[in-house]
């Protein structure tokens, strides 16, 4: 009988693609831009064929949906590095979304100190 170790491989390789996306991110991209995102979570298919992406940016100066296309305009370069720091049969499909609890975070404290005074 096999054990179950807790982690399901497409943890392990959500994890793995995570770590590296921000690495090509913030040292290979050489767009400023794109060196001020943060990666919040990667989600993996079971079969491993799409990564969704979640990220969030720390400018207040571009808005959420030109940081998502400046993503998508560079997921061929981002997907062709990926396939050089992680090794798999097929490199799953790149699709970034804006993780917005960041913000709403910064939304709820902002409250709780008008509470507080």
């Amino acid at each position: 009988m096999r054990r179950s170790s807790g982690f399901k491989r497409k943890d392990r390789v959500a994890s793995e693609i995570k770590k590296a996306v921000s690495q090509i991110l913030e040292v290979e991209s050489g767009n400023e831009h794109l060196k001020m995102v943060t990666l919040t979570d990667v989600e993996i298919t079971k079969d491993l064929r799409i990564a969704k992406i979640y990220v969030s940016s720390s400018l207040s100066s571009i808005s959420h949906e030109a940081t998502i296309d400046e993503l998508r305009n560079a997921a061929g370069f981002i997907k062709k590095n990926l396939a050089k720091k992680v090794r798999l049969k097929y490199m799953p499909k790149l699709v970034f979304e804006y993780d917005n609890s960041i913000d709403h975070g910064f939304k709820i404290d902002g409250i709780l100190k008008e509470i507080k005074k």
